[in-house]
């Protein structure tokens, strides 16, 4: 048992460390280029326009910041429940522009030609930081849980 929890925090470690990094790397190449991000936003038809620009500002330093809460073990669970939430934001877009038979860039990690294939493959990229992100949280959550049981 002590070998499987082990194994676990290990898991949770590293999937934390890659999480905190693409989510970090994005929101640079982001920040890079704020009107090429802007624009993909826009392409995407779901926001008006007066808040795309909002949006292009505020979404890279919140990325960055979810990424690095990730590092931290004490900061971690609440990084893992900011990318829940932005991976679901994220997937509804993209799985919106799909369905609306859009080709865009997503402008998810700085700008690219439009490409659908593109698209599916950022579309299970979402799916998997998603799914990340829950495992980190649930994790945090146990792992919380056991100190507070041991504890009393």
């Amino acid at each position: 048992m002590i070998a499987t929890d082990k194994r676990q925090r290990q898991l949770v470690l590293v999937v934390s460390l890659a999480m905190g990094g693409i989510f970090i790397y994005a929101g640079i190449g982001k920040i890079r280029e704020p009107q090429q991000f802007a624009d993909s936003i826009a392409g995407f038809g779901i926001l008006p326009a007066m808040i795309v620009s909002l949006m292009a500002i505020a979404l890279p330093p919140f990325e960055i910041a979810c990424g690095l809460l990730m590092l931290g073990p004490r900061t971690r669970r609440i990084g893992a429940l900011a990318i829940i939430l932005l991976s679901a934001v994220f997937f509804a877009a993209l799985a919106s522009a799909l369905l609306r038979g859009l080709t865009l860039d997503c402008g998810c990690f700085g700008t690219g030609a439009p490409s659908r294939p593109r698209m599916w493959l950022e579309l299970v990229l979402d799916t998997g930081l998603f799914s990340g992100a829950l495992l980190v949280y649930v994790r945090s959550i146990a792992s919380l849980s056991a100190h507070v049981a041991t504890t009393e």
